[in-house]
């Protein structure tokens, strides 16, 4: 019998909690909406079957209790990939070993090596070693990044590229609705350069879009916070191959659907962002993004899903190149190394747009999420405002983007020694 999503998330839910308690030893340095895919299914890749938490050079021993029995089990740290299982019973046996890539710098492969922020980066996540192991359970394509301080990223990945490499934490993914910070970011940049502000309403005869006079008088900020009465996700979205304008102009060709002032999550308030984004500066969205985001943020990986397949990335959802139809709201792919450099690089003046409702604020920073059928997504910047974390899944799994981001920031949080205790969630 097929499970509800609440009852998924729900067990989940216990399973985090018990998984990513602070069973670990630690010595720290110091103290989003699942329509966007409906229907989308899975590129087949080889992705290493994981059957052993990883060990990592530097983390000392620590003793974990996996979910599945209460038989206490001692991991040994070694200098090469996991060679046994943890064992189901008394006695231990062994399989295929998890294919786990550490992508961090050189310089912080040992214990207490300080890669120039003041920070010790290469032993000091072990709960979110466990997390990266029990995500990839599910026999997905897994990355998580953390930077602080804008130093190179603590990095680990499993699974397999399309075309059978490993993946690392520099492999691009699709990050879904994470695109739609991407989207706000350059919005925000513009509000900087005097180009426009929030309150400015959007004409939409300059976008090409013939519109009902009911969306007249709607603005920037409305279509920052999904206030501005835009219908929810729909199939539309993705149905057919084209540009975000084809379903964007038959919605506001309408009244309204949604009361204006009301949240309602759609994927075509962001596509509005992007095309008004597009009119402002004269160029393609991936073009203005790369001037206005990546560039200053010093990464330049990431991509519009236009160019559809890409050998060097995780599997992805078939038909990939249906993605180009969110525009602004979910098209682009990205490693995780490249998301958290971009999150490292907002400063407090970004903050003044980015604090709408459609970026999750919490206990423990704020973020946003990702899902679609075969890719999941997470984008935290933690509540010291110093570390930022991304995490991303490609593959079939029952877990949404939500419940990766939830796993992944508790962790986070456990290993900065900030986790208050109870288990996180995010707000959507």
């Amino acid at each position: 019998m097929r499970r509800s999503a609440r009852t998924r998330r729900s067990r989940f839910a216990a399973f985090a909690a018990l998984s990513l308690a602070p069973v670990v030893s630690v010595a720290c340095a110091d103290a989003s909406p699942t329509a966007e895919g409906a229907g989308m299914s899975v590129t087949s890749a080889p992705v290493a079957t994981t059957t052993t938490p990883p060990t990592t050079t530097g983390i000392p021993p620590t003793t974990t209790t996996p979910p599945t029995t209460t038989t206490p089990t001692t991991t040994t740290p070694t200098t090469t990939t996991p060679t046994s299982t943890t064992p189901t019973s008394t006695t231990p046996t062994s399989t295929t070993p998890t294919t786990t890539t550490d992508t961090s710098p050189t310089t912080s492969s040992a214990p207490g090596a300080d890669v120039g922020g003041g920070e010790l980066l290469s032993a000091d996540y072990p709960q979110l070693e466990l997390a990266l192991f029990f995500l990839s359970l599910d026999n997905v394509a897994v990355s998580i990044s953390v930077r602080r301080d804008g130093v190179e990223p603590w990095g680990r990945a499993t699974g397999r590229r399309i075309d059978g490499a490993a993946v690392s934490s520099d492999t691009p993914f699709v990050v879904a609705s994470v695109s739609k910070l991407v989207t706000a970011l350059s919005v925000a940049r513009l509000v900087q350069r005097g180009d426009l502000t929030v309150d400015t309403p959007v004409t939409w005869g300059e976008l090409g879009l013939p519109h009902d006079p009911a969306w007249r008088d709607v603005t920037v900020r409305e279509l920052l916070d999904h206030t501005s009465g835009m219908p929810v996700n729909r199939r539309s979205w993705l149905d057919d191959p084209g540009p975000c304008s084809i379903p964007l102009a038959a919605a506001v060709a309408a009244p309204p659907t949604e009361t204006r002032g009301e949240w309602r999550y759609s994927n075509g308030n962001y596509c509005a962002l992007g095309l008004l984004v597009e009119r402002i500066t004269g160029d393609p969205l991936d073009v203005a993004a790369d001037e206005l985001v990546f560039a200053p943020a010093g990464v330049t990986g990431p991509s519009l899903s236009t160019e559809g397949v890409r050998d060097d990335m995780a599997p992805s959802p078939r038909g990939i190149g249906r993605l180009a139809r969110l525009g602004g709201a979910g098209a682009w792919l990205a490693s995780t190394d490249d998301v958290t450099a971009v999150l490292a690089d907002v400063d407090p003046t970004d903050l003044d747009v980015l604090r709408w409702p459609g970026v999750m604020v919490d206990q423990y920073g704020w973020g946003h999420t990702g899902t679609l059928d075969g890719a999941k997504a997470c984008a935290w910047v933690m509540e010291d405002g110093r570390t930022t974390v991304a995490a991303t899944v490609s593959g079939s799994t029952p877990r949404t983007g939500g419940e990766v981001c939830d796993a992944v920031v508790q962790a986070l949080a456990t290993d900065l020694g900030i986790w208050a205790g109870e288990p996180f969630r995010t707000p959507i």
